[in-house]
């Protein structure tokens, strides 16, 4: 045995090189606009064909009392005659003309003394050359007139002059036709006009699917057995006779191919592959031939008076290929069926078809065969009630055929049955009680208004309680009725509503999408008894196998889906409902799709696939295997399924956002904690203690905008080169700066100003010759800055060393705010000098060169120092507090001794001010004062 692919079919598999009818390898789809335009114009013929037919058919019994009856027919079995030169003469014709002998007599023309087998000559004089002229000949007669005719009886010879007969036309219908004869009228128009139609649908849904096609010209034959080309009138009897061979050959082959390759190639072709072609190419060969007598019976005897043996023996022989072909197609159709390589769902789609065909048309060919004995029209033999009952029977022969092949997946015949019985009972008994309820209240309204001399108020109250019954039961009780029917007869259908409908709901409480996923494939496998199911995820930009149950692949198999795939394009469209994976379907959206995809879908085993929309994309996608029953997945299955996975996506997308909310909290705590640590490590690098010098009163604070800053002051010692243990002489060390930009970056170029200045300061210690080592110092200071930080990064800087022996205050100012020396007036706020800039800024440009300058103190002065974050405070009106105002509030401090009798109350006092300018406003750079006070 062989292997089995995914599509059913074995693997290993001759494929048959003349007529693929599923296609192996999938390509990319094409353009459909060729096939419905093919389309298009077949279904224009068939619809005229079947348009003119059934208005010559309800037009005859409309007006069967005024339209004459055909008095004799010529069919097939008759016998054309050519007449020789003497025979010609006496019937006036040319030589070699032919004669087409009568094969039904209808009772007028027996009246005149016309046989079967007699040979007409002429009628109304005119030569009688094919059967169109007997329509032109009656065409205009009305019931009662004559027809001319002239002819040879059978057996007599033709060189004796031809007889003459006036025939007495009769009307179609002595009366009316009866209600009956329109019944039966009507099943004969509209059944092969539903079976036409029935197959355009088919071949409109399926344009790809070559089964649609063969399925469309099988159904096609009805309306050309049914409706004769003879009621088309003379007009268009040519293009009805050309059409209806065309079908009639065509339909048994299709049947036979629609055997061989429905729903998978048959075994039984797979060993005989030329038998199909042994009964196929001679009807097609005989068709050219058969069209042509058509013609010559219709227009001119002659042309196929070579061909009269033949007649017969030709319609024989195309029968028996036609017999032969469909019987061929029957038995291809029963072998699949029990052939242990066909796929379960052929094996369905092939039992409900042969039941199909079984019931609907074993009694239509015993109709056919009949009237074909008999040599009558279909049905025109036999008792209405028996070809009523024939034709009602074969709707379902039509409708199995549409069923198998545009389903998805076929249901077992036995579900098929079982649900269409519960389904007819359940719903049309409300019908049924609807229909009576409005009977009886129709009946009273009339009653009503008919008794209006007699009325009582007996009457009013009567029909009132009536119409009330009809509006309850229509507003409320159908309603209810029907629900419970749907909870007795389909109990199982209803109770999975009850879940998938309570599951939607619980979904939306998971917060987890573990357990969430769990949930939601446990429910589904055990209330729609699916096996396998698998649930992709969006990560990134594929969408990653999450969560599968029941699938062969081994734990850790890694299966994804690109986002632009054809399967997460199809499912994202707006609205997009579960799709069906149909392998076998040439027109299924997966013929789109690559190699990857629909292996992947193969290795799932998946029959549906059900979107999972977030509120603005897809966020994940349930692949559903088969059910255990077989069954297809219905609307109601797919309707409730996509509710599920809508509540599931809004779950998960939920789930997923705080999962990122619980993250970068934790995050956020973490970067807070980080942050905290790095300002207490910055608190560190202030000064913690000041250092002890005589005279000197030193204070400094900064608060930073944000948790850290990047503002820097300090204080420390230098030692004097010719200081001794006994008798220390230490320079005191003042620095502030203040560093481009806020933060964590602003911090780091902070502590490494820091420690740049205290390992140069420290290192580089005056020689006592000159007076420019300051200058020095601030240029290495810059080259350190310069290569620890990036190009858009500098400081402002303020570097001074106090002597405080000489109280000489040597400084470079690289750009900062200038500090200002505070002296006491008496009285009088004093003098304030500012210490303008010596150079640029430190980092920014490599290789500056500096100058140090120096100033004499004073007891008494007070050296203020400061960042621009306290000059530029601001109110919230964006007023600029300034440096004016800055050290006019400080000459008042210092003229007020309870303010500022030490440099932290000085400090704490310009603090004080400048938080009473900005009244509450944000602070928006970092505040750094720095106060050095000579006794």
């Amino acid at each position: 045995m062989h292997p089995a692919s995914p599509s059913g079919r074995p693997s290993d598999e001759p494929d048959d090189p003349t007529f693929r009818m599923t296609p192996i390898k999938q390509t990319k789809r094409s353009s459909s606009a060729p096939l419905y335009a093919l389309l298009a114009l077949v279904a224009s013929i068939a619809l005229s064909y079947s348009a003119l037919g059934a208005f010559s058919s309800f037009r005859n019994l409309l007006h069967g009392t005024e339209r004459v009856e055909t008095p004799f027919f010529n069919g097939y079995l008759a016998h054309v005659i050519r007449l020789n030169q003497t025979q010609a003469h006496i019937a006036g014709v040319p030589s070699g003309f032919a004669l087409d002998t009568i094969t039904l007599v209808n009772p007028s023309a027996k009246a005149a003394g016309l046989e079967r087998g007699d040979a007409v000559d002429t009628l109304d004089g005119l030569p009688f050359l094919g059967s169109r002229d007997m329509a032109l000949a009656v065409i205009d007669k009305r019931p009662g007139d004559r027809l001319d005719v002239t002819f040879w009886h059978q057996g007599t010879s033709l060189d004796e002059p031809p007889r003459h007969a006036m025939i007495v036309l009769s009307p179609q219908r002595a009366s009316p036709a009866p209600f009956q004869a329109w019944l039966v009228q009507s099943f004969l128009v509209l059944m092969p006009i539903f079976c036409l139609l029935t197959g355009l649908y088919v071949v409109f849904a399926r344009p790809r699917n070559p089964n649609a096609w063969l399925i469309f010209a099988i159904l096609a034959y009805f309306h050309a057995v049914f409706l004769n080309p003879g009621q088309l009138g003379s007009r268009y009897m040519p293009f009805g006779f050309l059409w209806n061979n065309v079908v009639q050959t065509s339909m048994s082959i299709c049947f036979m191919l629609f055997g061989v390759y429905f729903p998978e190639r048959s075994p039984l072709d797979r060993k005989v592959p030329w038998l199909k072609w042994l009964l196929l190419i001679p009807p097609v060969l005989l068709f050219p031939l058969d069209s042509f007598l058509d013609y010559a019976s219709t227009f001119r005897f002659s042309l196929g008076a070579s061909f009269q043996n033949m007649r017969v023996s030709l319609n024989a022989t195309e029968n028996v290929f036609a017999v032969l072909a469909i019987s061929y197609g029957f038995a291809c159709l029963y072998s699949k069926e029990g052939d242990a390589t066909t796929s379960p769902d052929a094996r369905r789609r092939l039992r409900v078809l042969i039941a199909g065909c079984t019931v609907g048309l074993l009694p239509f060919f015993a109709l056919v065969a009949y009237s074909m004995i008999r040599g009558l029209d279909v049905g025109a033999s036999t008792p209405e009630w028996v070809a009523l009952s024939v034709f009602t029977i074969l709707f379902a022969f039509p409708v199995t055929l549409a069923y198998v092949v545009i389903v998805q997946r076929a249901m077992d015949v036995r579900i098929l049955l079982r649900q269409g019985t519960k389904y007819f009972f359940a719903r049309q008994s409300l019908w049924v009680v609807t229909v009576a309820l409005a009977t009886w209240m129709s009946i009273s309204i009339n009653n009503y208004i008919k008794l209006h001399e007699q009325r009582r108020a007996v009457d009013l109250v009567h029909l009132a309680v009536v119409v009330a019954i009809f509006i309850v039961y229509r507003s409320l009780g159908a309603k209810r009725l029907q629900a419970r029917i749907d909870q007795k007869f389909f109990r199982e259908a209803y109770s999975t509503e009850q879940v998938l409908s309570e599951l939607s709901e619980e979904a939306r409480n998971f917060t987890e999408t573990a357990p969430l996923l769990e949930t939601i494939t446990q429910r589904l496998r055990s209330t729609l008894h699916i096996d396998r199911i698998a649930v992709f995820l969006l990560a990134g930009d594929t969408f990653q196998l999450q969560y599968a149950t029941g699938t062969p692949i081994s734990p850790g198999y890694m299966l994804s889906l690109p986002s632009n795939s054809t399967t997460i394009r199809n499912l994202s469209k707006p609205k997009a409902a579960p799709a069906n994976v149909y392998r076998d379907d040439p027109g299924s959206w997966l013929i789109d799709a690559s190699d990857a995809e629909r292996a992947a879908l193969s290795d799932l085993s998946t029959e549906l696939l059900v979107p999972m929309p977030g509120r603005n994309r897809l966020i994940g996608v349930i692949a559903l295997g088969p059910k255990s029953s077989e069954e297809p997945y219905s609307k109601i299955d797919r309707q409730l399924l996509q509710t599920v996975a809508s509540q599931t996506g809004l779950a998960l997308e939920n789930a997923e956002l705080l999962k990122r909310l619980t993250a970068e909290l934790a995050q956020r705590a973490s970067l807070n904690r980080e942050i905290e640590i790095a300002r207490e490590v910055q608190e560190r690098l202030f000064p913690q203690t000041y250092p002890t010098v005589d005279g000197v009163d030193l204070a400094g604070y900064c608060r930073p905008a944000q948790f850290v800053g990047g503002d820097y002051y300090d204080f420390f010692l230098i030692p004097q080169p010719f200081s001794t243990p006994e008798a220390p002489a230490n320079r005191l060390a003042i620095a502030v700066g203040d560093i481009s930009g806020k933060g964590i970056s602003a911090a780091l170029l902070m502590a490494s100003l820091r420690a740049s200045l205290r390992s140069v300061a420290t290192l580089r210690q005056p020689d006592g010759s000159g007076n420019q080592h300051l200058a020095t110092l601030m240029k290495h200071v810059n080259e350190l800055v310069y290569e620890a930080s990036t190009t858009n990064r500098y400081a402002t800087f303020f570097y001074a060393e106090l002597d405080p022996v000489t109280k000489i205050l040597n400084y470079v100012n690289a750009g900062h705010n200038c500090p200002v020396i505070l002296r006491r007036g008496d009285p009088g706020p004093g003098e304030a000098i500012p210490l303008e800039p010596t150079g640029t800024v430190v980092g920014l440009l490599q290789g500056a060169d500096y100058d140090q300058a120096s100033i004499q103190l004073q007891p008494g002065d007070t050296l203020l120092a400061f960042t621009d974050g306290i000059s530029e405070a601001m109110t919230a009106d964006d007023e600029e507090w300034g440096e004016d105002r800055m050290i006019a509030a400080a000459q008042t401090l210092l003229g007020d001794p309870r303010r500022s009798s030490t440099a932290q109350g000085l400090l704490q006092g310009l603090l004080a001010d400048a938080d009473a300018f900005t009244n509450g406003a944000p602070q928006h750079d970092d505040m750094t004062i720095l106060v050095c006070t000579l006794a």
